[in-house]
This record gives C-alpha cells, structure tokens and sequence, in this order.
C-alpha cells in the first residue's frame, strides 16, 4: 500500500475574477460548463485530483475540470441513489476512469489507467458521506465560481440547486470579501 494521500479531488474558486458580461454562446449545460473553466484557467482558480498513488494528478481547470463536471450531475445522482458511477478523464495526459462501487458506509473506488501510469494502489475504499461531500464541495465551488462570473446564469440548473444542497457547508466568498464591488443590477 502507498503511503500517499488517498483519493481526493478539491476545488478552490477564484478570488480574483470580475462578473464577465459576454454570454456563453450557447446556453446548454456541457457548453456552459466548457466556456467557464476556460474562463477559470485564466484565474487563481485551483483544481486537484490525488489518489492511487499519486498525489498531484496531471489535470487542468480547462479541460479536466469541464470533463468531471459535465458527468458530476449524473455521478451525484449514482452515489446518493448508491449505484454504480463512473468518471472518465478522458483528456490527453491523464486518460484514466474512476468506477465507484458504492455500499452503504463505504465507497470502493478503482482506477483504470490507459497510459503508461499504473496505479498503486489500482482501488481504493473510502467512506460514503467523505466522497458524497467532496464531490457536492467541488459542485457547490464551481457554482459559486458561475455565479461570480456570470451571475445571470447563477439560477440554472444544476448550478442553483448544488448552491442549495450544499447551503451552510461550504465557505461562501462575496464580491466585498474578495476586496471587490458587487457588479450593478440590471
């Protein structure tokens, strides 16, 4: 067994960042998802992936994060139903999938690399409510990352309600907090 970090995945929202007021072309979820982190990789926005024995995967907010948000909705809706789920990080560098096997305390979580990288530990266990919770913080984080930079779009679903089932565990920033003005309502 590895002495490294096991499996975690974080995501810490900008800090400096103004509200953008050009609209994603396209207003469908994926698209969205897409246009806002390569919005976020131009910030101090952070994303980390570790596990398997690595702690520090190769992944960026412009491509790997758009990859594990755009299956985040359908993997939460697994887990908390405690069905089978999967991610795929499909981009070019890192190219593994995650499978979860989800029980009633405990999460099995296997890696499946199809580079040169092995594993090691190839499955790793965790506990529900850890995965459950560091899955909704990184939904919640990347709400709150919509609703600073396009806050027109902050009530579109799933990014409102991953706002709301997370209401009160998640550090909320403010404009002010972040040493800025709120931008004018219109």
């Amino acid at each position: 067994m590895s002495s490294v970090a096991p499996f975690n995945v974080t995501l810490t929202r900008p800090v400096t960042v103004i509200p953008t007021v050009a609209m994603p072309s396209d207003l469908d979820f994926d698209s969205v998802v897409m246009e806002l982190c390569q919005v976020l990789s131009e910030t101090d926005c952070t994303f980390r992936i570790g596990g398997f024995g690595q702690s520090n995967w190769p992944v960026d907010v412009r491509y790997d994060l758009s990859t594990l948000v755009e299956q985040l909705p359908d993997v939460l809706s697994q887990i908390r139903s405690r069905e089978l789920a999967e991610i795929d990080f499909y981009g070019q560098g890192v190219e593994r999938t995650l499978r979860f096997g989800v029980g009633e305390e405990r999460v099995f979580v296997s890696c499946i690399s199809r580079t040169r990288w092995v594993p090691d530990p190839a499955e790793e266990e965790l506990g529900y409510s850890e995965l459950l919770s560091m899955l909704e913080s990184v939904a919640a984080e990347f709400s709150e990352s919509v609703q600073l930079i396009w806050p027109q779009l902050a009530e579109m679903k799933p990014f409102s309600e991953w706002r709301s089932s997370t209401a009160g565990t998640v550090r909320r920033v403010s404009c002010q907090d972040a040493g800025r003005q709120p931008p004018p309502d219109h």
